[in-house]
């Protein structure tokens, strides 16, 4: 019986991270039929948590300053810190 033996897939163009230019690239050699892999080594996206750019200003704490901005001015001046 005869077997059945896969071989690797072999690309044409190997593009590492799907930044601005690497998603570029992807676009414009995948358009002109060049058999591209893209690898990509950053972590899993949970859309819910990782999107943050469809959302209402008041929807974000400071953009990651704090829940009263004080990494803006520094923790230890407390110069604008609300009274508690």
């Amino acid at each position: 019986m005869p077997q059945i033996i896969r071989k690797a897939p072999v690309f044409d163009v190997v593009v590492i991270g799907s930044g601005a230019g690497g998603g570029t690239a992807v676009k414009v050699l995948t358009d002109r039929g060049i058999n591209v892999a893209l690898l990509e080594a950053g972590p899993m996206l949970n859309p819910a948590r990782d999107f943050r750019e469809h959302v209402w200003p008041y929807q974000v704490d400071h953009r990651g300053a704090g829940a009263h901005s004080e990494f803006y001015f520094g923790a230890s001046s407390g110069a604008f810190l609300p009274r508690r």
